[in-house]
C-alpha cells in the first residue's frame, strides 16, 4: 500500500509518461516523412494505445523498484536505473513490429520504431529531470537553512587540484555552508584547465607555483590540497609549499584512504607533520609476513606504548592472526590498546595481561598459559634524559627485561622473537642507548642458546607522534603560550610515522633469519630546528608569534643520530626500506653473561654511579667500534 507521497509521485510519473508518448508522436509526424493519411492513422493509434503504453512503462518501473527510491537522493545510479527500465519497456513495445505488424489502423499495437525511440529518450529526460529538480530544490532548501545558523565571516578558501577530487571538495563545501568555508578559486598545473569553470563560477586561475601570488591577491584564509593520487615526494613538496604561505592548510586523504573515491567535508583535515615528512605505506600482504603470522598466537610486550600499540593495531587489522596477548605494566594503556583493536578481532582473540617484564615467574606463567608462537618485544624505557638519572632502572628494564623475554621465548619454543631497537643504540652516548645496545646483544646471544627460535632486532630512529616525542612536547608548549624548545640549532634526527615503523618492524621480522640486526631506511635526516619552524606554521602561527628557544644538548644526547657504527655495514638489502647489518663483538657470550650478572648486582644495590660507569664500559668493550 502506497503512502500519499508515493501516490503523488506516481501521478506525476504517469502524467509525464503520457506526455512523453504524445511528444514522441508529434515529433515523428512533424518530421514530414509520413503522408496526410498516415498522420490520421498515427493520431488515432496514439489515443488508443496511450493507456496501454503508460501502463506498461509504469509496470516496468514498479518491477525495477523505482518507487522504493527517494527523489531527493537522485544520482547517476538512479538515472542508469531509469534508462534500464525504459529500454526494457521499449523492447516490449517493439515486439509487435518484430512479428510483422505495421503501424496502421488495423494494427493498433504496432508502434513506429521512430515513436518508440523518441519516447524512450523523452520519457527518460522528463522523469530524470523532475527527480533532479527535486534533489536540487531540497539541497538548496537545506543550504538556506544552514546559512541561517552561520555566524561570522566565511573563510576564503583556495583549492589545489582541478581534478575529480577537487570538484568533489568544492561540491562538498558548497553543500555544507555551516563549515564556514567559501571557495574562491582553484589552482592546477595542467594548463589545459586554466580558465575553466568547475562549479558555480569557481574558476581555475593558474599554476600551483604561483600560489603565494594568488593567496595575497585573493586574500585567501585557507588552502585545501585536493590531489589524492600525487606521488609521495611531490605531495611532500606541495605540502611544504602550501605550509610556507603561513595560512591554514588542509588536505584530503590519499587515494588509498578515500572510501569509494568520494570526498566528504569530514575527510578534509588539517595538514599534519606526518604529511610534511610522511612516507609510503608498507605492504603487509607478502608471503613472508603471511608465513610468520597467519593463524598464529602473537604476544606483544609494551603493548600500551606508542610502537607497541601500533604493532597490535597492524597485527589485528592486517595479519589474520589467531590470537594476540597484550602484555604491559600500565593497566590504563593496555585498556586503551584493547579497545582500539577490538573492532578488528573477536573478544576471545584478545588476551590482556598486566605484568612487569622483569618478573621472570610471572612472565613464565603467561607464556605457559598463552603459548605464543611469535613475540614482538617493544617494552622499554625510552626517554634519554630520564634514564641518565635512573641508570639502574634503565638497565633492569631494558637489558634484564629483554633477557628475560628472550630466554622465555626460547624456553617455550616461540618460533620468532623480534626486538624493537633504536638508532640510539649505535655508538651510544646515553644510558638509554647503551642499554638498548646491550639488549641487542642479549637478543643475538639468545639465538645461539635457542637455535629453534628466530631472534631478530629491528633498529630505527624517532617516530612522529609517539608519547613524549618532540611533537607532543611542542604541542603542549604552544597551547601554554610558551616558546617551543630545541636543544641545538644543528641537531639532526631521523623520523618516520608510527604506522610505518610498526609495519616495517613486522616486515623485517618476517624477512630476517636468526641472529640478525635489521636496519630500517629512515630516509633523509631532518634538522630539528627546521622541523620546529614547520610545526609553528602548521599550528597557525608565524615565526614571530612563537619564538624558538635553544636549550642546549642534555646529558647523553647526540647532535647527530646514526643507524650503523663504523664497523657495521649493510650485509645486503632485503627491501627498499629494510637492510641487514653485520655486527661483530669483542666479548664472548660467556663474558657478556658474567658482566651482565655484575651489573645486575650493582643495579639491585641501587649504586647509580657504579652502574652507569659499568654500563658504558661494557658497551665499549662489546663493540669493535668502541
Amino acid at each position: 500500500m502506497f503512502k500519499l507521497k508515493n501516490l503523488f509521485r506516481i501521478a506525476i510519473d504517469l502524467s509525464l509518461l503520457a506526455l512523453a508518448l504524445v511528444l514522441a508522436t508529434i515529433t515523428r509526424l512533424e518530421a514530414g516523412i509520413v503522408t496526410h493519411t498516415d498522420k490520421f492513422i498515427y493520431e488515432v493509434q496514439l489515443w488508443k494505445i496511450l493507456p496501454l503504453v503508460v501502463a506498461l512503462q509504469f509496470f516496468v518501473l514498479m518491477i525495477f523498484g523505482t518507487y522504493t527510491r527517494f527523489w531527493r537522493y537522485t544520482s547517476v545510479n538512479e538515472l542508469i536505473h531509469l534508462v534500464r527500465s525504459f529500454v526494457l519497456a521499449a523492447f516490449i513495445m517493439a515486439l509487435p513490429r518484430f512479428f510483422g505488424l505495421s503501424p496502421n489502423k488495423a494494427d493498433v499495437f504496432a508502434l513506429s520504431y521512430g515513436v518508440i525511440i523518441l519516447d524512450l529518450f523523452i520519457a527518460v529526460g522528463l522523469l530524470a529531470g523532475v527527480r533532479l529538480l527535486r534533489a536540487y530544490l531540497v539541497d538548496q532548501r537545506n543550504i538556506r537553512n544552514r546559512l541561517k545558523h552561520l555566524d561570522g565571516k566565511q573563510k576564503r578558501t583556495l583549492i589545489i587540484g582541478a581534478g575529480e577530487a577537487g570538484l568533489q571538495a568544492i561540491q562538498a563545501i558548497q553543500s555544507h555552508p555551516e563549515t564556514g568555508l567559501r571557495v574562491v578559486a582553484v589552482l592546477d598545473d595542467d594548463d589545459r584547465k586554466h580558465g575553466m569553470v568547475l562549479n558555480e563560477g569557481i574558476k581555475v586561475l593558474g599554476a600551483i607555483e604561483d600560489l603565494q601570488y594568488w593567496v595575497e591577491e585573493l586574500v585567501v584564509d585557507q588552502i585545501i590540497i585536493a590531489i589524492p593520487s600525487l606521488a609521495l615526494d611531490q605531495r611532500r613538496k606541495l605540502n611544504q609549499l602550501c605550509n610556507s604561505t603561513g595560512i591554514d592548510v588542509r588536505t584530503i586523504p590519499g587515494v588509498d584512504q578515500l572510501a569509494g573515491g568520494q570526498v566528504t567535508v569530514d575527510q578534509i583535515r588539517k595538514l599534519s607533520m606526518e604529511d610534511l615528512l610522511g612516507r609510503e605505506a608498507v605492504d603487509l600482504s607478502g608471503e613472508e609476513v603471511h608465513a610468520l603470522l597467519e593463524g598464529k598466537r602473537v604476544l606483544v610486550t609494551g603493548a600500551g606504548g606508542s610502537i607497541g600499540k601500533e604493532l597490535c593495531v597492524q597485527l589485528a587489522k592486517n595479519c589474520n592472526i589467531a590470537q594476540i596477548c597484550l602484555l604491559g605494566k600500565g593497566e590504563n594503556s593496555i585498556f586503551d590498546t584493547w579497545h582500539t583493536i577490538a573492532e578488528h578481532l573477536e573478544q576471545d582473540q584478545i588476551i590482556k595481561r598486566i605484568a612487569d617484564i622483569r618478573n621472570s615467574e610471572r612472565i613464565d606463567a603467561i607464556f605457559e598459559e598463552f603459548k605464543p608462537e611469535v613475540v614482538f618485544h617493544a617494552a622499554a624505557h625510552k626517554h634519554v634524559h630520564l634514564m641518565e638519572v635512573n641508570p639502574c632502572e634503565a638497565f633492569e628494564n631494558n637489558v634484564l627485561g629483554t633477557q628475560n623475554i628472550a630466554r622465555l621465548s626460547g624456553k617455550h619454543g616461540v618460533q620468532a622473537f623480534v626486538l624493537v631497537s633504536t638508532d640510539k643504540a649505535v655508538n651510544p652516548t646515553s644510558i638509554m642507548g647503551s642499554t638498548k645496545s646491550l639488549a641487542e646483544k642479549v637478543s643475538l646471544m639468545s639465538s645461539k642458546e635457542f637455535p629453534q627460535t628466530k631472534y631478530t632486532a629491528v633498529r630505527f630512529g624517532n617516530v612522529l607522534g609517539s608519547r613524549g616525542s618532540v611533537i607532543t612536547v611542542w604541542e603542549k608548549q604552544v597551547k601554554a603560550g610558551m616558546p617551543i624548545t630545541v636543544t641545538h640549532k644543528e641537531a639532526i634526527r631521523y623520523f618516520m610515522t608510527i604506522p610505518e615503523a610498526a609495519q616495517l618492524v613486522i616486515q623485517a621480522g618476517a624477512r630476517a633469519t636468526s641472529g640478525e640486526i635489521m636496519v630500517l631506511d629512515m630516509g633523509e635526516p631532518v634538522k630539528i630546528h627546521d622541523l620546529a619552524e614547520q610545526f609553528i606554521q602548521l599550528a597557525g602561527f608565524s615565526l614571530e608569534d612563537v619564538p624558538i628557544e635553544i636549550t642546549g644538548l642534555r646529558e647523553g644526547e647526540k647532535l647527530y643520530e646514526e643507524l650503523l657504527t663504523s664497523d657495521e655495514f649493510v650485509d645486503h638489502k632485503l627491501t627498499d626500506k629494510i637492510y641487514k647489518a653485520k655486527i661483530s663483538s669483542q666479548l664472548s657470550d660467556e663474558e657478556l653473561k658474567q658482566e651482565l650478572n655484575k651489573l645486575r648486582e650493582l643495579a639491585r644495590a641501587n649504586d647509580k654511579e657504579a652502574c652507569k660507569a659499568k654500563i658504558r664500559s661494557l658497551v665499549n668493550a662489546s663493540l669493535t667500534s668502541a
